[in-house]
């Protein structure tokens, strides 16, 4: 009996597995899956100051969006580069990750998705490895820096107490961050751990003059009317900047937001704080002016998301009835619509 029990028993498996490839090619064919995002080139996703990819296993930086681009057909890698830090230092960080996704993929070239500082690590590594990059697309880019980096950095040098605690805060935070944050991008890719983290080097990289001086020496996508003789507009009603540059086209979109909701904690405790150190009259989006966002082809200006909505955070709690990832996926759709 026992004999006749595991004969059955080894049957039922065999069956099992060799009906089991059958029943799966007809649910693909019944339930085919999404293409509506599947770009030629992989899609790497650069974040912006305070950057990580998932903290912790508790929070993803790009809360539902890598998800939602994946379901439609894309094939997403995460990339962690310095929260606190140089322009250069973050663009030289992003070359090395890309790179690296280029010999992991064999794919020629990869599509960049950038939010915030990330669109100037983009902008570093199109101009020093054009041949790695088909396109950059970045939501609320920092373009042109922000007055809050100026007016902040000055007001807590005005006390040395005052600039030690905020520095050694901001420095510790993000380095706990950092040391917590890993993303298991397709189960075949991470980001290297990022150093040092240095509260002092970002707000001399998000400062208006070094954006001037970083613009003069990576100009590509860049509108020709600088920011700060826009008269407090959005660079967007001036046309945006060239498309192609080098073989890299060049996107973005913005918004024109600042408190969206108030159950959102940053909200109510992060944009007061920078409120209080931005000019008056000054359009922004509870960090960078609006007039800072346009790179390219400036694809819109005036989504009701400020700039944290922007990357569906915190944990998705935006406006309501704004679905951010589907930006993303619009995105994406418009670049294998043009072979990229």
């Amino acid at each position: 009996m026992a004999k006749l029990t595991r004969w059955l028993a080894s049957t039922v498996l065999i069956s099992i597995s060799s009906i089991a490839p059958t029943q799966a090619g007809l649910l693909d064919w019944l339930f085919p899956k999404s293409t509506y995002a599947q770009t030629q080139h992989p899609i790497v996703m650069v974040p912006g100051a305070f950057a990580f990819d998932n903290t912790l296993g508790l929070i993803d930086y790009w809360h539902g969006i890598t998800e939602e681009l994946r379901d439609e057909g894309a094939q997403v890698y995460v990339v962690n580069l310095s929260s606190l830090a140089l322009h250069e230092v973050r663009g030289t960080e992003l070359l090395s990750d890309v790179e690296e996704i280029i010999a992991i993929t064999g794919a020629q070239k990869v599509n960049l998705m950038a939010h915030s500082q990330g669109a100037s690590a983009s902008r570093y590594v199109a101009k020093h490895r054009p041949d790695l990059i088909a396109s950059i697309s970045c939501s609320n880019c920092m373009n042109e820096g922000t007055h809050f980096a100026g007016n902040f950095s000055e007001f807590i040098q005005s006390n040395s107490l005052l600039n030690l605690l905020t520095v050694t805060l901001m420095d510790t935070l993000f380095n706990f961050i950092e040391a917590g944050s890993t993303y298991p991008s397709d189960g075949d890719f991470n980001s290297d751990y990022r150093g040092t983290q240095s509260s002092e080097a970002l707000l001399v990289a998000a400062s208006l003059e070094d954006y001037d001086r970083f613009n003069a020496e990576y100009p590509a996508g860049m509108p020709a009317v600088d920011c700060s003789q826009i008269n407090n507009g959005i660079a967007g009603h001036t046309g945006g900047g060239q498309e192609l540059v080098n073989g890299v086209r060049y996107f973005s979109w913005g918004g024109n937001a600042t408190v969206t909701n108030l159950l959102d904690p940053l909200d109510i405790t992060l944009i007061p704080i920078v409120g209080a150190f931005m000019p008056e009259g000054v359009i922004w989006d509870g960090l960078v002016p609006g007039c800072g966002q346009a790179l390219g082809t400036l694809l819109r200006d005036d989504y009701p998301t400020n700039h944290y909505d922007a990357i569906n955070q915190t944990a998705g709690i935006t406006r309501l009835f704004v679905d951010v990832p589907s930006i993303f996926v619009t995105q994406a759709n418009r670049l294998k619509n043009i072979g990229l």
